[in-house]
């Protein structure tokens, strides 16, 4: 790839969400306007591009997902075709621009295993906080953007050592053996619940009817949050979501993100009060009362990790239960194996993580100069390392596009790597085993209903909007 231009100096709200979402845990969108440079040599690179790809695809090596235009393949990730299927576009960055400079993204993009694993390990240089880049910049929308940055710069995914080891420290001596026994119970539990609700009926949204509501209520039960304020949760956090998840559409979600933002945080703040007059036995009690080496979280940073922890356990874990069981059905001879089998699930959502992930990227910040690949990334600028990718490289995984549910997919990044792996991957794999077990032994003839799904707009959640399913007798 030809040495990228000097980086353009104006904001823009698109480039902005880029920079202040993406976490291990979610995302956030950047369309931006792209660094500057010389046109021509620009286009010499396209042409150069087009070339790879035309000869890549007369040997039979490129999948016809990547689809060709005038200047080459088509290298835009928020393209719609590539946010249906983004793996061939992977497949093509890792053998050509593993380091690709990103006009769609405002950002440098990395898709190989090692340079995604390393980007984890060396958060000196990499740094996970988005919001003093967003601090910097004045834009239109400052302040509802300072009213997100208020209550989200305290997520631990936001954070950089130290701090972020004192938050980790804090926030895992929450998590005690007991809760995760009980969650076990609890999401076995609901998920019969649901089911019984939807079983006679020979077909369903698998979405709808489990997959987003079972993370919502098992969250919410930890949380000592009230079942009856799940929808209004849902409403905020939704208004979230589109900011965080890295919308493809050209909407400012900043107003929304600020509304949601406003709406959990009154929310968990009202119920912070009521657990200190109160204490129970529920995650946000162990959160006030959390200590490590001495120290303590602050109000503040209980209430902005509640927000984290719902978010996260939430619309992350709907996206493995809905793109796990789907991948599944399309390989009806690996569901089959678990059905015989049920002592493979641990290894096959281990499987189904790497496979097809529900958080694809994440978003970094270059502390400094970078020489990689034989370009530099430049102090400040923002780079988004592919998990998705990295998880279907063939240089770490043998037959990487192939699903096999007795794989040993040892080191996936599904739930990133080094310091900031991520904090809610038990529960996730617990709620993921519980269901793919109870579903396939009440639901033994269960299909996809026809059709094909439509995956969710976004670049840094992947999920499916829906799934239609049926069963017979």
């Amino acid at each position: 790839m030809a040495q990228r231009g000097t980086r353009g100096a104006r904001a823009s709200p698109e480039r902005d969400r880029l920079a202040a979402g993406g976490s291990h845990v979610c995302g956030a969108a950047g369309t931006g306007a792209g660094a500057s440079g010389d046109r021509g040599e620009r286009r010499g690179l396209n042409r150069r591009r087009g070339r790879i790809f035309e000869a890549r695809a007369r040997r039979g090596l490129e999948s016809s997902a990547v689809r060709e235009t005038s200047d080459g393949p088509d290298l835009d990730l928020k393209s719609r075709r590539n946010v249906q299927d983004p793996f061939p576009l992977y497949a093509w960055l890792r053998d050509n621009e593993p380091v690709h400079w990103s006009d769609s993204l405002d950002a440098w993009v990395v898709t190989r295993y090692e340079d995604v694993v390393e980007i984890f390990d060396r958060p000196e240089t990499f740094s996970s906080d988005r919001f003093r880049k967003i601090d910097e910049r004045y834009t239109s929308q400052r302040p509802a953007v300072r009213a997100v940055a208020e209550v989200l710069g305290h997520w631990l995914v936001f954070r950089d050592p130290p701090d972020h080891d004192r938050l980790r420290g804090l926030l895992q001596s929450s998590f005690t053996p007991r809760q995760l026994e009980s969650s076990r119970d609890r999401i076995q539990r609901t998920v019969d619940a649901l089911l019984d609700r939807v079983v006679a009926r020979g077909a369903m949204d698998f979405i709808r009817e489990i997959a987003f509501p079972l993370p919502a209520i098992v969250i919410a039960g930890l949380m000592g949050a009230p079942k009856e304020d799940l929808e209004a949760i849902k409403t905020w956090s939704d208004r979230l979501a589109a900011y965080l998840g890295g919308a493809v559409d050209e909407r400012d979600n900043f107003a929304e993100a600020s509304a949601g933002v406003a709406g959990l945080a009154d929310y968990f703040r009202a119920l912070l009060r009521e657990r200190e007059r109160r204490p129970r036995d529920d995650l946000m009690s162990l959160m006030l009362r959390a200590e490590h080496a001495g120290d303590h979280l602050t109000r503040d940073e209980v209430v902005a990790n509640c927000i984290l922890l719902l978010f996260a356990g939430h619309e992350t874990t709907t996206n493995l239960l809905g793109n796990g069981l789907f991948h599944l059905l399309r390989h009806p001879a690996e569901a089959a194996l678990l059905r015989a089998d049920p002592s493979l699930l641990h290894g096959a959502v281990e499987e189904l993580l790497r496979y097809d992930g529900p958080v694809p990227a994440t978003v970094k910040v270059a502390t400094e100069d970078v020489p990689w690949s034989r370009r530099t990334i430049r102090r400040g600028d923002m780079v988004v390392p592919f998990m998705a990718s990295a998880n279907r490289d063939p240089r770490q995984f043998p037959d990487p596009d192939t699903l096999d549910v007795r794989r040993q997919p040892e080191r996936h990044v599904a739930f990133a790597a080094g310091t900031h792996f991520c904090l809610g991957a038990w529960l996730a794999r617990l709620e993921a085993r519980v269901v793919l077990d109870t579903v396939f032994r009440r639901l033994p003839h269960l299909a996809l209903a026809p059709g094909e799904p439509r995956w969710k707009p976004m670049i840094f959640l992947r999920g499916v909007e829906s799934l239609p399913l049926t069963w017979g007798s």
